[in-house]
């Protein structure tokens, strides 16, 4: 019986020693990709939406993209920074794809120029349909 009750501790212990390594991995992989400090220095700062109303103003952490109401100046919402990639082809090339996702789903800017002075936005990760002029931010 004791040997058992031995055999029985011990395999719990191993099964919450494999559940905490992947528990950990698994928020690993979630963490937050940073924003190399290359185009961190072109676009940190205050950006404005296009958006005819009120809109809003973004600003870009090296993992984050927050978002604030232009009347009231208050946090509005954040979306988590997943991916920048450099466009290697067609209009955009030499620009970054800034991929996010927020409480909305997936998003993107791309910088309209090397310079990095306009980001088109698009609503997801991949292409560009899902474009919208009004969502589109500039420094004014």
């Amino acid at each position: 019986m004791k040997q058992l009750m031995k055999k029985a501790v011990m395999i719990m212990l191993v099964m919450s020693l494999v559940f905490g390594l992947s528990q950990s991995s698994a928020k690993t992989s979630e963490a937050a990709t940073k924003i190399p400090n290359k185009l961190y220095k072109l676009i940190k700062g205050k950006w404005y939406s296009q958006a005819s109303s009120a809109g809003y103003s973004v600003k870009f952490t090296q993992t984050r993209v927050n978002y604030y109401d232009n009347e009231t100046g208050k946090f509005s919402y954040s979306g988590k920074i997943k991916k920048v990639k450099k466009i290697t082809s067609g209009d955009y090339r030499g620009c970054y794809r800034i991929i996010y996702k927020n409480a909305n789903g997936i998003s993107s800017f791309i910088n309209t120029n090397r310079s990095a002075t306009a980001f088109d936005y698009f609503d997801g990760a991949s292409g560009y349909s899902g474009y919208s002029a009004s969502s589109s931010i500039s420094r004014y």
